[in-house]
């Protein structure tokens, strides 16, 4: 989802959050610092480019949480954001080995954790929105 400006609903500042959430569990930020120095410097990568980018982002931003992460759960109910919390790594998981990042599978997979379908709707769709 992008604002009514073009501008990604994705930060400089949430990136950092991850940068610094990334290191504290003795991780290498270097592909965050890439994925910053790409989406934010001077005409941006393609936007197929920026969308793998930001999917990519997701997927650390559900293993170490931080603002990112706060962005998507701000979407959701209670119940589904305490979900998303339960099952956030099984879903990065899955997220990974996705090709395309399209509803139907995100929801299956949420419906196979256990997930009932309205909430697993509103979670694949939320996902979704903040990386497309």
């Amino acid at each position: 989802m992008t604002i009514s400006t073009g501008e990604s609903l994705i930060t400089a500042a949430d990136i950092d959050d991850l940068i610094i959430r990334v290191r504290q569990t003795a991780g290498d930020p270097g592909y965050l610092e890439s994925a910053k120095t790409a989406l934010f410097s001077g005409a941006g990568p393609a936007p197929d480019t920026a969308r793998l980018i930001r999917q990519r982002l997701l997927v650390t931003a559900l293993r170490h949480g931080g603002a990112l992460l706060a962005k998507l759960l701000s979407r959701l109910s209670p119940r589904e954001t305490a979900m998303v919390r339960r099952y956030a790594h099984r879903l990065a998981n899955f997220l990974d080995t996705l090709q395309v990042w399209a509803a139907q599978p995100i929801m299956l997979a949420l419906m196979r954790f256990g997930l009932p379908y309205g909430e697993a709707e509103t979670i694949a769709v939320a996902v979704l929105l903040l990386v497309w």
